[in-house]
Formats: C-alpha cells, structure tokens, sequence
C-alpha cells in the first residue's frame, strides 16, 4: 500500500515476508524505515545470509544510487514496515552540491563495502564446500 504523509513525502507499507527489493536489481531509490524492520540478507550458494537489520530511521539502498552499481543484498520486511522512498534524482541533487572531496569520499567507502561485501562471500563460499 502507498499512501502521501502529510509532509508530503510517499509511504509504503510492506507486509512480513515481502521483498522490497532484490540482489542484482537496479537501484533507483533509497529508503527510510519509518515503522518496523527491514532484514537486508544475500543469497550465497543457496543459503540466506543476514548482513543486518535496519529499523524506524535507519536508512537502506543507499549504495546503489551512488556508485550505479546493482544492489548487492535483498531487503525482505520483517514485520510490517513502512517506508519512506527517496528518488535516486534527490540524493544526486544533494550529492552534486556537495564538495569535491566529499563525492570521492563516498565514491572509495562504498568502493571498499562492496569489495568487503564480495571477499564476505567468497570466504563464506569456500567454507561451505
């Protein structure tokens, strides 16, 4: 269910079980846990692997609208959980004011959490074989 808040910003509402989006799909927003708990888990030689949970304020799906890349985990609700979309156009206008140096920050931390994320894996690969 989608539903406008009053301050204008989208909600949508996710019921326990249900994907909010998928490893390798294409990012084109973030998200902002307003209510519940979100599970971000990846998919690693048929077996899930929770890398976290993110509950009310936390932010998730950040990483794939800054670097382009697909997203590397699965983000399932937990329980209900409402959440509020933020557009790919919103974090690149905010992103495109911000200093030089603080771009190319972000550009090598999420560099680095994907190559940590890949090395994760291939350890957690060759330990279950």
């Amino acid at each position: 269910m989608t539903a406008q808040g009053s301050d204008g910003f989208e909600r949508v509402t996710y019921q326990a079980g249900e994907v909010i989006f998928a490893e390798g799909d294409v990012g084109d927003r973030a998200y902002i846990v307003e209510s519940g708990i979100v599970e971000i888990a990846r998919d690693i030689n048929g077996k899930k692997m929770t890398l976290g949970t993110v509950e009310k304020n936390g932010i998730f799906g950040e990483m794939a609208l800054i670097d382009e890349a697909t997203r590397i985990a699965n983000a399932i609700a937990m329980i209900e959980t409402v959440c509020i979309p933020v557009p790919k156009v919103a974090i690149q206008a905010q992103l495109s004011n911000a200093d030089p140096l603080l771009r190319r920050l972000f550009q090598v931390l999420l560099a680095n959490a994907r190559s940590l994320s890949d090395h994760i894996n291939r350890i957690v690969a060759d330990n279950g074989d």
